[in-house]
């Protein structure tokens, strides 16, 4: 349909996390829709603003719900990322999920069912999607960025393993250097009382205005350790490894850490991206730095 796929269809609201109603314009929303007709693959951005969903949208959800319809035979309510709705938001969602009109379709997507509160989850029937296969991802970047040589898309979706909006972001923000650098910071780990390189190394990271730098740093850790555990496994590697155009570098560290505990290692990365997420924390070097004197531990316990 073309007018849901313009988002102007009466009986399909599509809500997602914005700023609040007096920190963004019209201009931005209208902005967040071209783009989204273009490429619904495309990552929600407003630059250097908080974005969550709020009481008052789920409040103007409930109203609307009680509408006629317009023109279709039900209403369809889409709400995605719906982590990101705040604690009363998600309370006052609870009555709707609870007890929706006979016509009334409701979706909440979310890649983080665990940030979902319980009483929401225990009102929903989840479905799990797979990410895309590899060919057809693929034909989505290769239509989306023509100019792009096909081995770096091929490398991009490897990195993201064919999550189109990473893969995205890792060509936009030219976030791949940052796997140079996770590479490098596992090698300055074990050496640590080079404190100075250290911190020469994360500080770009941990100075960045966004996030996302930090998080694609700790992804990248993520992948090189998984890349150990399939080598470790003698699993076939242009099936399974994430970094393939690295192999050969892989081995020699698995050679140098050949009893490495990777659970642990692995185990310290999510915890420190988990602190990532956390808006309490200011200061993401003192994260990345608890996380290199850990990890310093776990490679000279091998």
């Amino acid at each position: 349909c073309q007018k849901i796929a313009r988002f102007t269809h009466p009986d399909v609201q599509w809500i997602f996390p914005t700023p609040a109603e007096s920190k963004r314009s019209d201009e931005e929303l209208q902005r967040v829709f071209a783009l989204l007709s273009r490429n619904p693959y495309a990552r929600i951005r407003f630059p250097g603003k908080n974005v969550f969903i709020g009481i008052d949208t789920i409040r103007r959800l409930k109203k609307e719900a009680g509408f006629h319809l317009a023109e279709g035979r039900r209403k369809v309510f889409l709400i995605s990322q719906a982590e990101q709705m705040r604690p009363e938001a998600a309370n006052a969602l609870l009555k709707l999920l609870e007890e929706p009109p006979p016509n009334l379709l409701l979706i909440l997507t979310t890649a983080n069912l665990h940030r979902l509160l319980p009483t929401v989850r225990s009102r929903c029937q989840i479905l799990r999607f797979s990410p895309l296969p590899e060919p057809q991802a693929l034909a989505v970047l290769q239509r989306l960025y023509p100019d792009e040589p096909a081995g770096r898309l091929q490398l991009v979706l490897r990195l993201s393993q064919n999550n189109l909006k990473r893969a995205q972001d890792f060509l936009e923000e030219d976030l791949l250097e940052y796997r140079d650098l996770a590479v490098d910071f596992l090698r300055k780990a074990v050496l640590i009382n080079r404190a100075h390189e250290l911190l020469q190394l994360l500080e770009p990271i941990a100075q960045a205005r966004q996030r996302e730098p930090a998080r694609a740093f700790l992804w990248f850790l993520l992948l090189w350790f998984q890349d150990v555990l399939h080598l470790r496994a003698h699993l076939p590697q242009n099936q399974h490894l994430n970094n393939p155009d690295l192999a050969d570098n892989l081995q020699r560290f698995i050679q140098f850490l050949p009893t490495l505990d990777v659970e642990q290692a692995v185990w310290l990365v999510e915890q420190a991206l988990q602190q990532l997420e956390d808006p309490r924390n200011f200061t993401p070097m003192l994260i990345l730095l608890e996380l290199a004197i850990k990890l310093n531990q776990v490679l000279k316990k091998q």
